[in-house]
């Protein structure tokens, strides 16, 4: 048996060395690096190092950074401003500090020696500065750590620096209770700036709300290490708490987190979720801390949090921001640089294909454009052109090389180097690149330059031999820093397996040319060669394309099998649209997939066409109801039309009752038949597709079908009218039309009230004029007013005045225009503010505030109004909505103590006389709650819009209305 094995092993060897041969002789390119080049390249990175450090000790030092074109430090202070940037500078010889192991894995014991006592000597935190409490964490207390843990290691090991009693760890404890009082919020999740001497004290701190998720989640490693290294819990129990008050408030049903929090409340102020900035640490620490703590607990949150983002996040070898709360629902179209550190995480979690995958999507973006950008769009466009010599991509290629072995990451370090080497150095150090485009550089090398991008450039020409340390023995914190696995009293598990003999022979067979390991990336990234443009051009040989994106239906089974060739697959949403995703390792063959990239690019170009020229004209549902007052209104619903069946245009319409179908998604035997027939059939959207429910019902004998959703909350309002597809069969011979859950909830309302009631369907052309009066596609045209906002008797009053002009106001320009002004986060701290105001002084709102704020809660769609009162209605009402979730609703009124409507036609005229008596009314109901006052609204609405009745039936009306008022 074990010389049967023995053959079959020896056999199967053989066989992979001549597939191995055969895949060579059909490769373009064979990925290969002997020794003595490594060893070249290896001292190149050396050199490298060394050039940027003496550059930094000979110009900078004791400054925070080296200023390489200029050639001199940076202080805080001092150097020219930049915003936010700086929080990173406290005066305490950042570079230096997290540059000391860095000389340990270069070797360097007497430099290292030297540059720790003139740390001991020279560095202060008693400074009175305000500084970032992550940056200072990860950078400052981490080099602190790390370079305490090799001084001992060496010590011990090599009979060096003696004299060293543990210096560097007083100095770090001393950081950490500097740290402390940024933990002192409601929720434990600490403040994202404090003040070295003074703690949280100051105006601009004890403002301060928000932080993103990773600067609050990225300080357990670090926290930990000092509690264990000096004896004080306390460190490691805030940081403890903080991670768990995150995972807290993680979105229950996607297990995702948004980027953006409140301190003290812990709500998200921005929620978009991905693995770039903002979150990207703190998903690498969950992991991080259960390697080096032991705690399970981390390690079931993180397989959380990574199926999450890899169910939602990951689309093929791009990773794109979701919504936390709508995961399928990108949240922006562009990718930053800063999630090429994904790849080497997943290579910890040995989850290795999609590695494999997303780090060869980010090579070719960096062979196209020198280096990777800050940000680059879905088709590798540059969006944000900086480059400030990251470490992360070089992260995530020795980590891949270091799992895989192939020769071919090598090759990719070293397409990196010459990068840095050719555009980046300096006679004074490396510069970052201010903009990829044109290789202009910026005055500026972070501290991170040295403690991580060379360290990571020479760990990755080096052999494990080739070091003073070994690296099985430590973790790399997220500044790359070293912190030894002893601390969580566990040993690295894979260093003491036993050499058994299965062992060896699995070391003998993964020593074989080829290795297997080497096989399996290169299967992987071969069909994404191609994948970014620019970078390796084929050329379709015989020019004729299989399906263009302006060819493609949904219903044509021919298509669909062609689109899943190219490697795309389709996602029905909530509301009815489809998205296309496109994965280069899913297509049938690289011709495949490439022709899927050109088949998408396309579709976005088709897409953005058919937005602008929207021809989707809705159906109407018309029909007249009672109020809760008994007054007769005439309902106008809005519904989406179908691909199939009988087309309702000009003057064309159907008339007669409505009656809903049994079972009421028609999907099976339909139970009332008789009840359908002659009737308009209602029933719900879901089971089965739109086609086949029309035409069971029209075969049980009903003139039209109205479809309704079954997803709550939906209505034409706000979400994009689309048409129903059909099966390619042209056998329905009725109309059908799809109604939102909202306007149905309107339309069963009044089949309640009335169950003979009679409905008209056509299209609604029909119905511009007194449904649409005074809109356009994005546009509401509003009277310019403000809302003042007093306190009367500790009751909050809302008073809406006309005070102005009429005015204009486009959506998109709007925000185009001032887009910085008014992105969510901000607009979120000024609502506050808003509310916080009320009781205490007096507001005024422009009309323009109220429609951001109405824009921002509904998560920035274009709000589309049915009249101009009823834009004005409900933005106020939002805004009534976010004052009841702040104070008791019984406090709250809204008084309309005017309402200016343009008298364009004779027959508003004749009711404002009527629309007075009502506001009348309404003033004297200040004891009614707001949904009473805002149903009396309703109808000053309805007497205003009702302008397209019939003159004769409109005066009766009107009459009557006047009567009863």
């Amino acid at each position: 048996m074990r010389l049967h094995g023995t053959i079959c092993g020896l056999l199967y060897e053989y066989l992979l060395i001549i597939s191995f041969v055969l895949l060579c002789i059909k490769c373009d390119d064979v990925y290969t690096m002997d020794k003595s080049e490594r060893d070249q390249l290896k001292e190149e990175s050396r050199d490298m190092f060394y050039h940027a450090y003496r550059a930094y000790m000979d110009n900078a030092y004791p400054a925070d950074e080296l200023m390489p074109l200029s050639c001199q430090g940076r202080y805080k202070g001092i150097a020219p401003p930049r915003g936010d940037m700086d929080d990173i500078l406290g005066n305490f010889s950042l570079t230096l500090v997290d540059t000391l192991d860095s000389l340990i894995v270069l070797g360097d014991f007497e430099e290292f020696e030297h540059a720790v006592k003139l740390v001991i000597n020279d560095v202060s935190f008693d400074n009175d500065i305000i500084v970032s409490v992550f940056e200072t964490n990860i950078r400052m207390l981490g080099g602190l750590l790390s370079a305490h843990v090799l001084s001992e290691y060496i010590q011990q090991r090599y009979d060096v620096m003696l004299w060293y009693r543990g210096e560097l760890l007083h100095m770090a404890k001393d950081l950490g209770y500097r740290l402390l009082p940024a933990f002192n919020t409601t929720t434990g999740i600490p403040h994202a700036r404090v003040n070295l001497r003074h703690g949280i004290k100051g105006e601009r701190l004890e403002k301060a709300r928000e932080t993103c998720t990773a600067c609050a989640g990225t300080m357990i490693l670090e926290m930990a290490a000092l509690s264990r290294l000096s004896g004080e819990p306390i460190f490691e129990k805030k940081a403890h708490h903080a991670m768990d008050e995150l995972w807290k408030m993680r979105h229950r049903s996607s297990d995702l987190m948004g980027t953006v929090l409140n301190v003290h409340s812990g709500d998200w102020i921005r929620r978009d979720s991905g693995v770039g900035a903002g979150i990207d640490s703190y998903y690498e620490y969950c992991l991080k801390a259960y390697i080096l703590l032991g705690d399970d607990k981390y390690l079931n949150r993180f397989n959380r949090h990574y199926s999450a983002v890899m169910k939602y996040i990951s689309q093929g070898p791009m990773l794109l921001d979701v919504h936390m709360h709508r995961p399928h629902t990108n949240s922006r179209n562009f990718i930053d640089a800063l999630l090429a550190f994904w790849p080497g995480l997943q290579v910890l979690t040995g989850d290795l294909k999609p590695a494999v995958e997303t780090h060869e999507m980010l090579y070719q973006v960096m062979q196209r454009h020198t280096f990777i950008p800050e940000a680059f769009t879905l088709d590798f466009q540059v969006h944000w052109g900086q480059h400030p010599l990251r470490p992360e991509f070089l992260e995530s290629t020795y980590f891949l090389y270091r799992a895989t072995q192939d020769p071919y990451y090598l090759q990719v370090g070293k397409k990196v180097l010459k990068a840095l080497q050719k555009h980046a150095k300096v006679p004074c150090g490396y510069a970052a690149v201010n903009d990829v485009r044109t290789g202009k550089h910026e005055d500026r090398m972070d501290s991170f330059v040295l403690a991580e991008t060379f360290k990571y450039l020479f760990l990755l020409f080096s052999d494990p031999s080739d070091l003073v340390i070994d690296l099985d023995e430590f973790i790399f914190t997220t500044e790359a820093h070293l912190l030894p696995l002893t601390l969580g009293g566990t040993v690295n598990g894979s260093a003491i397996l036993g050499d058994t003999e299965e062992d060896m022979l699995d070391t003998e067979f993964s020593r074989t040319c080829p290795t297997t390991r080497k096989l399996f990336p290169e299967s992987i990234r071969k069909p994404l060669q191609d994948l970014v443009s620019g970078v390796c051009i084929k050329r379709n040989q015989s020019g004729v394309r299989k399906l263009k994106a302006a060819d493609f239906q949904t219903n044509n089974q021919e298509h669909l099998k062609i689109v899943r060739d190219m490697g795309i697959s389709m996602l029905t949403l909530n509301d009815g649209r489809v998205q296309l995703l496109h994965t280069f390792s899913s297509a049938r063959s690289p011709a495949d997939a490439e022709e899927g990239l050109i088949f998408m690019q396309e579709m976005v170009e088709l897409s953005k066409t058919q937005s602008l020229n929207n021809d989707v004209i809705p159906q109407s549902i018309t029909f007249w109801t009672k109020s809760t007052d008994n007054i007769l209104q005439k309902k106008v619903l809005f519904a989406g039309p179908s691909h199939f069946g009988t087309k309702l245009e000009g003057d064309d319409k159907v008339v007669g009752r409505v009656v809903f179908t049994d079972p009421l998604r028609v999907c099976s035997e339909i139970l009332n038949p008789s009840q359908l027939k002659g009737r308009i059939a209602i029933m719900e959207r879901g089971d089965c597709i739109f086609v086949d429910k029309a035409r069971k019902v029209e075969a049980a004998g009903a003139i039209a079908a109205i479809i309704i959703d079954n997803v709550p909350s939906t209505s034409s309002t706000f979400s994009p009218m689309f048409i129903m597809s059909g099966d390619g069969n042209d056998d329905v011979n009725i109309p059908v039309v799809f109604l939102f859950a909202a306007d149905a909830k309107v339309l069963k309302s009044a089949l309640d009230k009335n169950p003979l009631l009679e409905v008209v369907l056509q299209s609604s052309k029909n119905q511009t004029n007194n449904i649409q009066e005074d809109t356009k596609p994005d546009t509401i045209n509003l009277k310019y007013f403000t809302a003042n906002f007093v306190k009367v008797d500790d009751k909050v009053v809302v008073v809406i005045e006309y005070s102005g002009t009429p005015k204009t106001l486009d959506f998109k320009q709007e925000l185009n225009k001032d887009e910085n002004m008014f992105a969510p986060f901000l607009w979120e701290r000024k609502r506050k503010e808003i509310l916080q105001r009320i009781y205490t002084d007096k507001l005024e709102l422009p009309e323009d505030v109220i429609a951001y704020y109405f824009k921002i809660v509904n998560e920035l769609r274009d709000p589309t109004f049915k009249s101009t009162h009823m834009g004005l209605k409900w933005m106020v009402h939002w805004l009534l909505n976010e004052l009841e979730l702040e104070h008791d609703p019984k406090s709250i009124y809204a008084i309309p103590s005017q309402l200016i409507v343009e008298a364009g036609k004779s027959d508003v005229k004749n009711k404002l006389a009527a629309t007075q008596q009502l506001f009348d009314e309404i003033l004297r109901f200040k004891d009614k709650s707001l949904i009473e006052i805002l149903e009396r609204m309703d109808k000053i609405q309805n007497i205003v819009k009702s302008v397209a009745v019939d003159n004769d039936v409109d005066r009766t009306l009107n009459n009557k209305r006047k009567d009863e008022l």
